[in-house]
């Protein structure tokens, strides 16, 4: 898992000053590997723009939901991420990890490979979500603009084959609420 780096939601024929004043979108991204033959690509789109323990935490109960409706056999997580210290490679982070088991039903493993920009799974489905969306926007109609990070959702959601989940940042402080994770 990892965050791609937030998006700029942009219009074809913008002002300039709208380069400066552009609204973005977060895009957290994860390969899933149930087994050697089968993965899920998947992307959460959000409005919450800090790439934090918060975000990781609730993006966790996203993907555990998810997988567990599609294979109920599943009984460990293993994640994968690099070792970026602000969201994955932290005390907080690795204290969440502690709880997995009870905040999710499941145990779960943290594995940390070198922090590198650009060379994984996660990092293509970004880059592919970004990809399709300013080439949509940039087609020139303003019909196009993909103005929010809803409507980027709603758009990864009909046009790619990522399953993609929107997540908005009333959602993170609820989960943030709900575990209590500022006072772990």
């Amino acid at each position: 898992m990892d965050f791609s780096e937030n998006h700029n939601l942009l219009i074809q024929h913008q002002v300039m000053q709208a380069h400066w004043t552009a609204a973005q979108a977060a895009i957290f991204t994860a390969d899933v590997t149930v087994s050697k033959d089968k993965h899920h690509s998947i992307a959460i789109i959000s409005d919450y723009l800090s790439h934090d323990v918060q975000f990781v935490h609730a993006a966790e109960g996203v993907i555990v939901d998810y997988l567990r409706g599609l294979h109920p056999s599943v009984k460990h997580f293993n994640y994968v991420s690099d070792g970026a210290g602000q969201h994955f490679k932290n005390n907080k982070s690795l204290l969440n990890l502690t709880y997995h088991q009870s905040d999710f039903g499941s145990p779960a493993s943290w594995t940390f490979s070198s922090t590198a920009h650009g060379k994984g799974p996660m990092d293509g489905i970004g880059a592919t979500i970004k990809y399709q969306a300013t080439r949509k926007v940039l087609s020139g109609k303003d019909e196009d603009a993909i103005l929010t990070p809803e409507q980027l959702y709603k758009f990864a959601q009909q046009h790619l084959k990522i399953k993609v989940f929107y997540m908005d940042k009333t959602k993170i402080q609820q989960n943030t609420d709900c575990y209590k994770l500022l006072n772990r």
